[in-house]
């Protein structure tokens, strides 16, 4: 076995880089998300101190913002968000020209938290040992050239394709030199899983206190009570309409069908004991919802023509798709309701236990048609 070439952590610096947009979390400074008590960044900072000398934080705006931290923050050397690359070319150039001694850079997320503890370790022992130029990180068959050890030495060079080649992409410059990839397994999870939507700060969480399950479930079940209406109708035609008004929490025991209240033309039941089942396969419908700005859960009745219980809840749903297809037969009447919050974080919980990367079939179906879901078809 070949022993390990410890890093001198005093040649080498890290960089971290903050510098992006946060679309699909809202805008905003992502690595200030707190979970678990801390931030991403400070995450990140307590994972990287103690593998390198000197630390410089990567960030456009103001960085009063980033105060707390105490470290260096560096805006990008060109203008304009030109991505990782031009923010690793930032790195290089104010080490090489603020620092004594420091010969490499590692350079690392500030929205991925996890990534490993012996991430320099292994990376410097790679391009040493393998006489690379460059070592990225690597997990599967998926490169991270984000998490890199880069040489101060290749700063003019990088400025020289950024300003004069107008490069962008950080393979596309890579493939230049002798590059190694240093590989990590992905089990638990994997070390480079990176924040960028709210469900990942969900996943994020599970993570951290040890609740996110080894496999992920096949399905979920939970009870919820349904509240609805039945008004008078307004035609000789229609004789009465029935409506979901609200999803309320179960309560065990009670009467599967109750009347809560009647007044001037209406009537208000209270229906127990309605399932709401999450299925692994429509995790791209659940997310489709979840992620929009009113989140909703999609109810389906059906008149039974019994007269103590004229309709019955047939369905609850956080899949649209689902509930398009139950619209599709005109016999039963399908409208969405505001998904209480307990169910949103219920439902975020199952999709944050499946990688958002995974490739998911769908059960039946394959089209989503959300105003029609909307429209409440099938509405007596």
């Amino acid at each position: 076995m070949t022993e390990m070439v410890p890093p001198p952590s005093s040649n080498i610096a890290g960089l971290i880089l903050a510098g992006g947009l946060s679309r699909r979390m809202g805008g905003g400074d992502k690595p200030l998300i707190t979970v678990g008590g801390q931030s991403l960044l400070e995450r990140v900072i307590e994972r990287l101190s103690p593998q390198v000398g000197p630390m410089v934080l990567n960030a456009n705006g103001d960085p009063a913002r980033f105060a707390d931290t105490t470290l260096p923050v560096v805006p990008d050397v060109i203008d304009g968000y030109g991505g990782p690359l031009v923010g690793v070319l930032t790195g290089l150039e104010w080490l090489r020209d603020h620092t004594i001694g420091v010969e490499w850079m590692v350079s690392c997320a500030a929205d991925t938290p996890l990534f490993p503890a012996d991430l320099v370790e292994r990376l410097f022992r790679a391009v040493t040992e393998r006489g690379a130029d460059i070592a990225v990180a690597k997990t599967g068959d998926q490169a991270h050239p984000v998490f890199a050890l880069w040489p101060l030495r290749l700063a003019g060079d990088l400025r020289r394709a950024v300003v004069d080649e107008d490069m962008r992409k950080i393979d596309a410059w890579t493939e230049r030199y002798k590059v190694v990839h240093v590989e990590w397994p992905t089990r638990p999870h994997d070390p480079f899983f990176n924040v960028n939507t709210p469900e990942d700060v969900v996943r994020l969480g599970m993570i951290l206190d040890g609740s996110l399950p080894a496999e992920p479930p096949l399905q979920a079940e939970t009870g919820i009570a349904m509240l609805i209406e039945r008004r008078d109708g307004t035609t000789q035609w229609i004789k009465e309409s029935w409506r979901p008004l609200e999803a309320l929490a179960d309560t065990p025991g009670a009467a599967p069908w109750t009347l809560l209240s009647r007044g001037e033309g209406f009537e208000h039941y209270l229906a127990t004991g309605v399932k709401v089942v999450l299925h692994r396969s429509d995790l791209t419908s659940y997310r489709y919802n979840l992620g929009g700005l009113e989140p909703r859960l999609y109810v389906v009745l059906r008149q039974t023509g019994e007269t103590e219980a004229p309709v019955r809840v047939v369905m609850a749903t956080i899949a649209p798709d689902e509930a398009q297809a139950m619209s599709e037969s005109g016999e039963d009447m399908v409208d969405g309701v505001p998904l209480p919050r307990p169910l949103f974080d219920w439902a975020m919980a199952f999709c944050a236990c499946h990688p958002p990367d995974e490739p998911m079939k769908k059960r039946k179906r394959d089209k989503l048609d959300s105003d029609k879901v909307f429209g409440a078809k099938g509405r007596s």
